[in-house]
């Protein structure tokens, strides 16, 4: 699954440059560094409108028939789920990020881990846009996710992103790096620069 992410590039021109797009035909967005996003909240969303790439802040998360935000929707099967098949139709979108997190239990504690590109670049997530809201699409882990989830969200780069917008198709995520990173990250309520910082190496003394 993806129930948190990251965007910390510094301003709005940094965010623009890094995207797969010579030009947008609109962008609508309030753009501050975000070290934890997570359900219920606006981020930057690439949609289509027009044939042309539209950058917008979108809610993270599909109101459910029976109440409550679904957040993710299973790649394999979007395009056959009554909640994502108008969108997987028509609502194709990108998710901008750099990081992801995903939790595995270490003994008592949920810890998280911070995934990255290798290269430490944006890269995007495939989603689903309707309404001014979006979902993250997501397929079986692979790699250092697979490690800590059994889901992870579906990661585009360059022209897979294209391909995703125009035509459907999904591509090969980027390599990832993992890192144990902060607690604070558990709590939403915080969202700075210390919610990436690693866990500090356990160093042993042997006499």
């Amino acid at each position: 699954m993806c129930g948190r992410y990251t965007l910390a590039c510094p301003d709005e021109e940094s965010l623009i440059r890094a995207l797969p797009f010579d030009a947008f035909s609109e962008t609508r967005i309030q753009f501050r560094p975000r070290y934890n996003i997570a359900p219920g909240q606006r981020s930057p969303v690439v949609y289509l409108r027009a044939g042309g790439p539209v950058l917008a802040d979108a809610v993270w998360g599909l109101a459910r028939s029976g109440g409550g935000l679904a957040i993710n929707a299973r790649s394999e099967t979007a395009d056959r789920t009554a909640l994502f098949r108008d969108a997987f139709r028509d609502g194709r979108c990108l998710v901008p990020a750099d990081g992801f997190f995903e939790w595995r239990k270490d003994g008592r504690v949920n810890q998280p881990y911070l995934f990255r590109r290798t290269d430490g670049k944006i890269f995007v997530m495939a989603g689903l846009w309707q309404d001014g809201r979006y979902v993250v699409l997501t397929q079986d882990s692979a790699g250092e996710v697979a490690d800590v989830h059994g889901r992870m969200p579906v990661l585009l780069h360059g022209a897979g992103a294209h391909q995703w917008l125009t035509q459907g198709k999904l591509a090969e995520p980027p390599e990832l790096t993992k890192t144990a990173v902060s607690l604070r990250v558990n709590q939403i309520t915080n969202d700075d620069p210390t919610c990436l910082s690693p866990l500090p190496q356990t160093t042993f003394n042997f006499d």
